[in-house]
């Protein structure tokens, strides 16, 4: 049951999707696939998954124990914080939290995580603010 609850609830929330996807305004300065079809395939394949979930269910969900939805719920908020503090301190610090965070959580030593956070937020600003040419959030020290 719990399947088809979640099912009917994503296929509710994929119609708000693509009603938010339709009534975006196109300008005449776009390019041939224009800002309505990235959300149009996502939808499609979030119809395919609440439709699979609605009609072919598990028979017996295993639920997560109580420690690991507080484990998912923490990442959560993490993540929420993370796009708070995005353009308050900057994305590599923002980015370098968080992800020491998940690696931690997702079973890195504390010192292993860290260096994790660290080579991922530096990577990532090195490949899209200076490879790439992207803006990404500065901080109060210009990255």
């Amino acid at each position: 049951m719990n399947d088809r609850v979640f099912g009917v609830f994503t296929l509710l929330l994929t119609f708000f999707y693509i009603f938010s996807a339709y009534i975006v305004e196109e300008s005449f300065i776009s390019d041939h696939i224009g800002p309505k079809t990235y959300p149009y395939i996502v939808s499609f394949f979030l119809i395919a998954s609440s439709l699979f979930l609605i009609f072919k269910p598990d028979i017996k969900p295993k639920w997560p124990e109580f420690r690991k939805i507080i484990e998912i719920l923490m990442t959560a908020v993490i993540l929420i914080m993370y796009a708070i503090f995005l353009p308050v301190i900057g994305f590599v610090f923002s980015t370098f939290f968080a992800s020491s965070f998940i690696s931690w959580r997702l079973g890195a030593k504390l010192s292993s995580a860290y260096t994790a956070g660290l080579i991922i937020s530096v990577t990532i600003f090195i490949l899209f603010r200076k490879i790439l040419g992207l803006s990404l959030a500065t901080g109060p020290f210009g990255f």
